[in-house]
């Protein structure tokens, strides 16, 4: 199956932006530093994100992103849908036949109900995970994690001296 990066990029941008968007204001140049994206591909994905009704984006000084919905709101089918094609032809490329071969000439119709069962699956897979479960097997990693460890983005940027 086909999924590029984008998927668990949009899934690392949500959790950050769960996480410190109370706190700060969240950029996509601080999402690009944490997921190590260039920061035009996460602009990109918070389009998708956007347009899929799961953050909002507000510009200015204080502007930033934020989840547009409640974490148990917001499933892994969800992200995928708004950055993936839950297509089944675009998930399974198949290759091109020969149609004058009895196999060749088949293979689609043989293959696309089982292709179809195994997105069904996944889909079905992914609704059960919401963001908040992510969010608490996140706190349940980070419970052994002391101030300072990997968390220059987590802080308030400094006030550079006059």
């Amino acid at each position: 199956m086909r999924v590029s990066k984008k998927f668990p990029t949009a899934v690392h941008a949500l959790l950050y932006v769960a996480v410190l968007s109370p706190m700060r204001r969240v950029t996509s140049t601080l999402v690009a530093e944490s997921t190590g994206s260039n920061a035009v591909t996460i602009r990109n994905i918070f389009l998708d994100l956007s347009r899929d009704g799961l953050l909002t984006a507000s510009a200015g000084k204080n502007g930033g992103v934020h989840l547009a919905r409640e974490p148990k709101d917001i499933t892994l089918w969800d992200v995928y849908q708004a950055v993936e094609t839950n297509d089944v032809e675009e998930i399974f490329k198949l290759h091109e036949t020969d149609s004058t071969c009895p196999v060749g000439k088949n293979i689609y119709q043989l293959l696309y109900p089982h292709m179809l069962d195994a997105v069904t699956a996944m889909k079905g897979s992914m609704e059960q995970v919401t963001l908040e479960t992510l969010l608490d097997e996140l706190k349940a990693l980070l419970k052994d994690v002391q101030p300072g460890d990997c968390t220059q983005n987590l802080a308030e940027p400094q006030e550079k001296p006059s």
